[in-house]
């Protein structure tokens, strides 16, 4: 196995768990609505248009997450859910913590990526 394939293993082992994470969201966040409902004094269209869109985006980006542009779409989903602090707080602090955890596999992600290089280096197994 070259550098090259690991590298592309590696980034095919985490389609996994980003898949996984964007399929909590897409369960987690219209259940905010609830939240909003019931702490913030009730839902306005703002509100409930914001949600929908940021769910259907999530399911479109599992099922392209395979493409070259897949990870940033993912990326970008949670920009607007920290976007939505401007709408519900509530969606704010859900943006906040899944944030956290995208950061959290991207440094997964990028350790298990050096790791394979550093391997290939000390084994001789220069790149190609």
């Amino acid at each position: 196995m070259t550098v090259a394939d690991g590298g592309a293993a590696a980034r095919k082992a985490f389609r996994g768990p980003a898949s996984a994470c964007l399929s909590l969201e897409v369960v987690i966040v219209p259940l905010g609505l609830l939240v909003m409902d019931k702490v913030e004094g009730g839902l306005t269209p703002a509100k409930i248009i914001w949600v929908v869109v940021l769910t259907l985006g999530m399911i479109v980006a599992i099922a392209t997450f395979s493409r070259p542009w897949g990870l940033p779409l993912a990326l970008g989903l949670q920009v607007l859910m920290l976007l939505g602090w401007i709408v519900s707080p509530s969606l704010g602090v859900l943006g906040l913590v899944f944030c956290l955890v995208w950061a959290l596999m991207l440094w997964m992600r990028h350790e298990v990526l050096r790791r394979q290089r550093l391997f290939a280096e000390r084994s001789g197994a220069g790149p190609g």
